[in-house]
């Protein structure tokens, strides 16, 4: 079995070098902080002999033991009986059991007739929020390793205030519905579906287009990257386990968190809201979410019958972190408005109104007023002309080579009659041609 739990601030029961004999010719269960000594109970009563907590079984001040334990904790917990889940505690010395009121367990039942012709009967009462109210939004499920943790977990036993949670592949029980939750109260977690379905089709041998599984990975990122994260290293390694089941549905190459066959639509991804600034030291090249400490969200053109890349990969350097490109570059001036910030093309008089997503906070009050622009992908409609284009900001970083560049910000132009400012034209079959700039080769970095 295996324990997902927070660390809190006073977690000093650790294993480091200075104790390493000492924990190895045994301790006392009684010594044990009060949610190890009650996951101990657990799998006692489940007649399982071996518990992995990480802070018992990785030597915390040593980065070679934690370098090489980490990246095995995904099979540790893949194939684990069960993993058993401390949500309502906020450290150690929570424990796993609460004292409860059976009557909040007891499900609401009404009595009610659908229509007229039809006799009464009993139904349950549900919030359609039932399992996210008392599992998700507590914040054991809001960390970016627990995250991993319950995705690959064949099972999961949550011990949350009220009551026990069971989540397997196949079911959601409690103990207030131990016969399944209702489908309208059930979990909403779409990653934990996109999990699911990846196993499934494994089983399978089933095959499904790499557009369709590009599609699946940015919805589980921008899950993902709503989670917290201790440090802002751990951000590629505490979803390698969850990139492993992918990479094994799409045989495709991994790098910096995104996939090479569709990575012109996933390199389109923004920042709503910035909540912390650039990592203080480096994690990912600036093309990639793994770069920024705050919720990413991908462009969705799931809506549209269909759409234009309008950049091309030449090269992929996993060593460097370095992106070679082709596409068309253009130069814009930014006036700064309240609700849209307002672009003026350079090379035209007229302007257009577009939403720039900043990468960082406070970016957006320290863009430069001179910025570049890529155009990635345009969606466009087969009864109307084109209806939207999704650009990279860009900001050279080299001043004596002026190819090599990094993203700053997303920007989005939504009005498709705008558009001709960039040259672009809409083709017999609907599709969109990009025009005027000849295409650019350049590096993002």
């Amino acid at each position: 079995m295996t324990l997902s739990y927070r660390w809190g601030s006073k977690n000093n029961f650790r294993l480091l070098k200075k104790n390493l004999y000492s924990f190895q010719n045994g301790l006392p269960i009684a010594d044990l902080p009060r949610t190890f000594q009650d996951a101990c109970s657990v799998a006692w009563r489940f007649s399982v002999k071996f518990l992995w907590i990480d802070a018992l079984c990785i030597i915390q001040d040593s980065s070679e033991d934690w370098s090489r334990e980490s990246a095995a904790m995904r099979l540790v917990y893949a194939n684990a009986l069960c993993n058993l889940a401390a949500v309502a505690s906020t450290d150690p010395h929570g424990g796993l059991f609460r004292s409860r009121n059976m009557e909040d367990l007891q499900p609401s039942i009404v009595r009610a007739a659908l229509d007229k012709s039809t006799p009464s009967e009993d139904y349950y009462a549900i919030d359609s929020d039932y399992t996210n109210h008392q599992l998700l939004d507590k914040e054991l499920l809001k960390r970016g390793w627990v995250f991993q943790e319950r995705l690959l977990s064949p099972r999961v036993l949550y011990f949350a205030d009220k009551q026990v949670f069971w989540e397997c592949f196949t079911e959601q029980r409690c103990e207030a519905f131990p016969h399944g939750i209702p489908p309208l109260g059930r979990s909403k977690c779409k990653s934990l579906s996109i999990i699911t379905g990846l196993r499934k089709m494994a089983l399978a041998s089933e095959k499904r287009p790499a557009v369709e599984i590009a599609k699946e990975w940015g919805k589980l990122v921008q899950d993902y990257t709503d989670c917290e994260l201790t440090k802002a290293s751990d951000r590629l390694q505490a979803i390698e386990g969850v990139v492993d089941l992918f990479r094994k549905a799409f045989h495709d190459t991994y790098i910096f968190g995104l996939w090479k066959t569709e990575l012109a639509r996933q390199l389109g991804f923004y920042v709503k809201s910035p909540r912390k600034d650039l990592p203080s030291h480096y994690v990912a090249p600036s093309w990639s979410w793994a770069s920024l400490q705050s919720p990413v969200e991908f462009e969705s053109h799931s809506c549209w019958p269909d759409t234009t890349e309008h950049v091309s990969v030449l090269d992929l350097s996993p060593t460097e972190g370095t992106l070679t490109l082709r596409g068309p570059l253009f130069t814009a001036k930014i006036d700064k408005g309240s609700r849209y910030t307002l672009v003026n093309l350079v090379s035209g008089n007229a302007r257009i109104p577009a939403k720039i997503f900043p990468d960082r906070v406070g970016e957006q009050v320290n863009m430069p007023e001179i910025i570049t622009l890529l155009p990635l992908i345009s969606h466009w409609s087969v009864s109307g002309p084109m209806t939207g284009l999704g650009c990279l900001v860009l900001e050279p970083i080299l001043v004596t080579v002026s190819r090599y560049y990094q993203r700053i910000a997303y920007i989005k132009f939504d009005q498709g009659q705008d558009l001709a400012f960039f040259g672009m034209t809409v083709l017999a079959d609907g599709s969109a041609k990009m025009g005027k700039s000849a295409p650019s080769v350049i590096s993002l970095m």
